[in-house]
């Protein structure tokens, strides 16, 4: 029995110790683990705020730098595919400052399928159509047409008006006077619609015929 109580002791003193260990190490490790979830957490707030960080999707990502992407691809570098049927749903959207323009390009080359609004503030139906043989702006077929009004005489004023057929485009007019050497033109222009010609005289001799013709670009339905 006296032999068993050193052996009892230093049992108890070596649990003790291995105790104290234990306790140290687990302390040591939760301040290694406080550390990096501190660090991981401090990284994660800072993503995407300063150049050489990661890009967060979902996310706004702030640099005050070009980024770029930069490859050799037998195709597209980037797609942005929107699967949303929702309304106003779009697959990229460009913001600027008034004024600004939303981009620039450095190629010259037709973008097959972009279609836009209007050039110079005109929309598409005020200019010629190209013409399917000829490299132009004219379409195949023009065509004139004239009117014809009776003057009063007596240096009265007459109007001779014309127009184009509907959805066909002046390309110009003018007009006569069946006298000309007694009466005097006073206004030769196109409507304000550029659907039509007016040509305007001051009849001085006796009653005489005036009229005034278009020429018209032709559009189908063909005149």
């Amino acid at each position: 029995m006296r032999k068993g109580k050193p052996m009892m002791k230093i049992t108890k003193t070596v649990l003790a110790r291995i105790w104290w260990l234990g306790r140290g190490t687990a302390t040591v490790m939760g301040v290694v683990m406080m550390l990096a979830l501190s660090v991981g957490l401090a990284s994660t707030a800072l993503a995407g705020t300063g150049i050489g960080a990661p890009f967060n999707l979902g996310k706004i990502n702030t640099v005050n730098a070009v980024s770029s992407l930069v490859g050799s691809v037998a195709g597209s570098s980037l797609k942005i595919d929107n699967n949303s049927a929702g309304v106003g749903a779009t697959a990229l959207r460009l913001e600027v400052e008034p004024g600004k323009p939303p981009m620039s390009v450095n190629s010259t080359t037709e973008v097959q399928g972009l279609n836009v609004d209007s050039l110079d503030s005109r929309n598409s139906s005020e200019f010629l159509q190209e013409s399917t043989d000829r490299d132009d702006f004219l379409p195949n077929d023009t065509y004139v047409k004239e009117a014809s009004k009776l003057g009063p005489g007596s240096s009265g004023t007459v109007f001779a008006s014309v127009d184009c057929d509907t959805g066909d485009k002046l390309l110009g007019g003018g007009g006569r006077a069946a006298s000309p050497n007694e009466d005097t033109a006073t206004a030769s222009l196109p409507f304000i619609d550029a659907q039509g010609w007016d040509f305007q005289i001051r009849d001085n001799g006796s009653p005489s015929t005036v009229d005034a013709f278009v020429l018209c670009a032709d559009f189908p339905p063909e005149h």
